[in-house]
């Protein structure tokens, strides 16, 4: 990262003797120019505008703009034009390239200098390119290069000609380092604030391929050497990072998306920003993954950055490269393009980063017709914070000065829920809008459970953690096996029994019914009206039979959600299932009660006993 101080001018004391002549030297005195930043987040077009002023006139200025996240320790410069003029400094090889350009310009090069052509020669996926027209390539040899550098970075007036200038693209860069002389001047030209790109094998410094005067420039990648050679590598990456560069001016997918790339390898350790990575396995002949000292940096990175530099793996096939190879360099070039003499710039690095909550899910009912269910949710969406600050340095005299920093964030706003409903317990939905609706009423599945499964998405595409509910459609009931009942009829109260509790622990209503209720030993079945009067029996009829009911208690609590039928269901004459009531969902514990109809004349002690068959079904 380019550290930017302020200049603080000291104004020496006079000396004692010019105090003592009485002579009151007079200064001017002038006021610092003055940038005032502004950030406006624009959440429709996931970007934040960036406005600012100078009040110093005095001289031209151009400007670096720098960013820090809610999720970055440390600022770092970021891309502020919407073209970049790049100078692909290419290793002297055999094979060239023919190609004609979009805008009508037939080239020959070699083809280690392919850069001109990806860019500029219309494709299936662009008119204008993979630079869209907003990337335009001038070439040199480094051996050219090499020999007068400034010839090729620098207009007559010594002003710089290019924003970016890339190494590459070749297996080992050819063998060709920078002199110390065009080192030291593309040093001069990235501590401008202008961008670089290292290929393939260029910043590398070990016991087998060493690059010394590429590698004095490493630290501005953030990048080290690992002194013994230590590869990894494939032909597939995936986004390890998502922001500008994944997604502007192409969109190369979200965090995880694997692209096909030509063959290549790491083989230095990247401590910077890790856009992307090889994706395992690693199918580069001895791949093995290495961390610096304390597990720091990693060797698994296809493209890392660090403020205006950056390295990607493109060369080692020899400038083949895939359309996914060739969209991921247009990006990066665009990303490295920093310094600008406009005073406003839409940031799409700013972008809305955060994902929604993670839905929660407060219920998943069955409905009335009992062939669907509903579930309930809700989630919000979370801003990505940022903030800024704005570098002037004046072109005639380098002069620097910088804004304050200020503060600012982006939320693009719910788009949405993904949502799966399926038999597995850990689905994840691919992102794409099931509804809108804080509600999603769906088939019941068959068989007895399932599980829904519902991510939130915002606005930007950014999905949240996924909320996995179970819904088990096996009723879930517990009641007691036996329960005592008394006739005393020697007491005020002749028949006594507990109430029967019976608690739901479904996810759903469960309806109660009496399917059976009949005497098995000691006493038969009567009807409650074979008598008018069960008081005034005979030892005879009171032996004969009684009468078993069973109803709602009249103390059945909270748990009862509706009750069916208010009167007992009695066994002589039950010929099918009777619903009583319709218990809550989770622990919803209701009870009920027995009642009987009985004679008062027994002529001895005498045990009888009853069978109780419940039936319980999903309820509405």
């Amino acid at each position: 990262m380019r550290q930017s101080f302020r200049r603080l001018f000291l104004v020496p004391l006079l000396a004692a003797e010019v105090l003592l002549s009485g002579a009151s030297p007079a200064f001017a005195a002038s006021a610092a120019p003055v940038l005032t930043l502004t950030a406006t987040p624009n959440p429709s077009g996931n970007y934040v505008a960036l406005n600012w002023t100078n009040s110093d006139k005095s001289q031209p200025y151009s400007y670096m703009l720098y960013s820090k996240s809610a999720h970055e320790s440390t600022f770092q410069s970021i891309p502020a034009k919407d073209s970049a003029k790049v100078l692909n400094i290419y290793p002297v090889v055999t094979p060239t390239v023919s190609f004609t350009t979009w805008q009508g310009k037939s080239y020959t090069l070699p083809k280690s200098a392919s850069l001109k052509m990806w860019m500029e020669t219309p494709n299936e996926y662009d008119s204008k390119g993979y630079g869209k027209g907003l990337i335009f390539v001038d070439t040199v040899s480094i051996s050219n290069f090499n020999a007068n550098p400034d010839a090729y970075l620098k207009n007559a007036d010594g002003s710089y000609k290019y924003d970016v200038l890339y190494f590459g693209a070749w297996d080992s860069n050819g063998n060709q380092d920078l002199t110390a002389t065009a080192e030291t001047k593309t040093d001069a030209f990235i501590k401008t604030g202008r961008g670089v790109l290292f290929g393939h094998d260029t910043m590398v410094d070990n016991d087998r391929i060493s690059m010394p005067n590429f590698f004095k420039l490493a630290h501005y990648c953030n990048i080290q050497t690992i002194p013994q050679y230590t590869i990894l590598g494939g032909t597939q990456i995936k986004v390890a990072k998502k922001g500008l560069l994944t997604n502007y001016p192409w969109k190369i997918g979200d965090v995880g998306t694997v692209l096909n790339v030509p063959m290549s390898h790491s083989n230095q350790l990247a401590f910077g920003d890790v856009w992307m990575t090889y994706q395992q396995p690693y199918t580069y002949n001895g791949s093995a993954e290495a961390t610096g000292s304390g597990g720091q940096g990693t060797n698994t990175f296809y493209l890392t950055s660090w403020s205006n530099c950056a390295m990607i793996q493109t060369g080692h096939s020899d400038s083949e490269a895939t359309p996914d190879e060739q969209r991921v360099t247009a990006n990066t070039l665009f990303y490295l393009a920093q310094i600008t003499t406009d005073t406003s710039w839409n940031d799409h690095k700013g972008q809305d980063l955060d994902a929604p909550d993670k839905p929660a899910i407060p219920s998943v009912t069955h409905n009335p017709d009992r062939t669907k269910y509903t579930a309930n949710y809700s989630s919000q969406d979370n801003a990505t914070g940022y903030q800024y600050y704005v570098e002037a340095t004046g072109q005639n005299d380098g002069a620097k000065y910088d804004s304050q920093v200020i503060s600012t964030s982006l939320k693009t706003g719910m788009k949405g829920y993904s949502i799966v409903v399926d038999d597995s317990p850990d689905t994840v939905p691919d992102g794409s809008i099931t509804t809108t609706s804080d509600s999603y009423t769906f088939s019941r599945p068959s068989g007895s459970k399932f599980y829904i499964h519902i991510a939130a998405v915002d606005k930007a595409g950014n999905l949240s953690a996924v909320a996995h509910f179970h819904t088990d459609e096996l009723v879930s009931v517990t009641h007691p096996v036996s329960i005592g009942y008394f006739i005393d009829p020697n007491s005020d109260t002749p028949f006594t029994a507990p109430d029967i509790p019976i608690t739901n622990h479904s996810n759903f209503p469960v309806r109660v019914s009496v399917a059976g209720l009949k005497a098995t030993a000691g006493i038969g079945d009567a009807s409650p009206t074979s008598y008018s009067d069960w008081n005034s029996l005979t030892a005879a009829q009171t032996g004969r039979g009684m009468a078993l009911g069973v109803g709602i208690g009249k103390a059945a609590g909270s748990g009862w959600a509706k009750v069916n039928r208010d009167t007992p269901v009695y066994g002589d004459n039950l010929t099918s299932e009777v619903l009583l009531g319709t218990l809550g969902t989770n622990g919803a514990s209701g009870n009920l009660a027995l009642t009987a109809k009985f004679g008062l004349a027994w002529a001895n002690v005498r045990t009888v006993s009853h069978q109780l068959t419940l039936d319980f079904n999903i309820g509405d």
